[in-house]
């Protein structure tokens, strides 16, 4: 079997999910390509895969990490038309490849592109609504992201199946991007979070001897919404080391692996055993990710989330997290050394521990990875749209 992988390019999330599905397929002797842009696609290279090179069409952010809704609205003719870049060397890719389904993560050219190439066609998807709680009356921008969301939930409808990688109602961590939008062949499977297991180094051994409380706090997201929040975590470290142990993520996948320390927080560029910190901390501090908080809840982990500003899908996960019982959410303009340090001690607190508990018993549930690979393997074979 021969299958193509399209991942969206901005954040590294998506490929994670889809690596871990190709691990799945690797696994059975499937013949493997990719497609993302920029640092997503370097990171799947960085993996072995081949991953071919397409133009990134995502909205825009400030220096400081916030989401800017005006500024993506302008620039709307010029993401179109990046996007139908994409399309047209989609076209080409899958076309070459000739593979015998083609899965797309939060890529839509993919999709469409092996859609009208008559491939079996999957796409993996947690977030349908682009609207944000900031938008104001009246603004463009609300007319824009309402036409999107209601446009793409039909042009997703195209796939022969849409995957969700969450959790099932009442527990859907992307309620608020998922919630209200009517996909039809649109299936919850479960969190699709990565499953690697390393050995510690000499950074993580420290950090599971510490008697303090342990925080491992995990910088992500595009790369110009990380600077502010990496330098927060690597002065909040050094400040609260008193009373707590920190390890640092600076979430550059094209960073240097090994750890340094300042004088009291370790420091990876990027962490590449960030499974050996989910299991030996006691709070996670990251953005609010779907994957992150996905991985975390899976290791029965509290978290600090700390959203993307005005960022609809992490202020909505974040949102649900924190509704859920299984985390604190605070608002990255508003962060301080007071409340980082009270929000981390009442993370520490029983109630939290025993929830993240319970969750994770329920996401046990499910396996997403089996589920899709095994729902492609079917299309595959019988080389036709699946019946809705």
């Amino acid at each position: 079997m021969r299958v193509y992988i399209g991942c969206f390019g901005s954040g590294l999330g998506h490929a994670a999910r889809m690596l871990e599905i190709a691990k799945e397929l690797d696994a059975k002797g499937t013949a493997l390509e990719f497609s993302s842009s920029g640092e997503v696609a370097s990171l799947i290279r960085k993996k072995g895969y081949r991953c071919n090179s397409v133009p990134l069409a995502d909205v825009r952010y400030s220096d400081d990490g916030e989401f800017q809704v005006k500024e993506t609205v302008l620039d709307s003719p010029s993401i179109m038309a990046r996007t139908a870049r994409q399309f047209v060397a989609e076209l080409a890719n899958i076309g070459r490849f000739a593979p015998d389904a083609v899965i797309s993560d939060s890529a839509l050219p993919t999709a469409l592109a092996g859609k009208l190439l008559q491939i079996p066609t999957y796409t993996v998807l947690n977030q349908l609504n682009l609207t944000s709680s900031h938008q104001k009356t009246g603004a463009a921008s609300r007319l824009f992201s309402v036409g999107m969301s209601a446009g793409m939930g039909k042009l997703w409808e195209l796939s022969d199946r849409v995957f969700l990688p969450d959790l099932p109602p009442p527990y859907t961590l992307s309620e608020k991007n998922l919630w209200g939008s009517s996909v039809d062949n649109a299936r919850y499977v479960g969190f699709l979070h990565s499953s690697e297991r390393n050995d510690p180094d000499e950074a993580a051994m420290e950090f599971a001897r510490s008697s303090k409380p342990k925080v491992f706090w995990q910088v992500s997201g595009p790369p110009r919404t990380r600077g502010a929040f990496l330098k927060a975590a690597l002065e909040f470290g050094e400040a609260m080391s008193d009373e707590f142990t920190f390890v640092v993520s600076g979430g550059d996948p094209m960073g240097a692996t090994a750890p340094r320390k300042s004088e009291r927080v370790w420091y990876y560029e990027w962490c590449a055993i960030a499974d050996v910190y989910f299991g030996a901390c006691d709070v996670v501090v990251s953005r609010a990710g779907h994957g992150t908080i996905a991985q975390a809840i899976a290791r029965k982990k509290p978290m600090l989330l700390v959203p993307i500003p005005k960022q609809p899908e992490q202020e909505g996960n974040a949102d649900k997290a924190a509704r859920l019982g299984v985390s604190i959410a605070l608002d990255q303009r508003a962060l301080s050394m007071e409340s980082v340090r009270a929000s981390l001690r009442l993370l520490m607190g029983p109630s939290f521990r025993e929830t993240a508990s319970r969750l994770a018993q329920v996401a046990s549930r499910y396996d997403a990875r089996t589920a899709i690979v095994s729902e492609i393997e079917s299309g595959a074979r019988r080389g036709r749209r699946l019946p809705r």
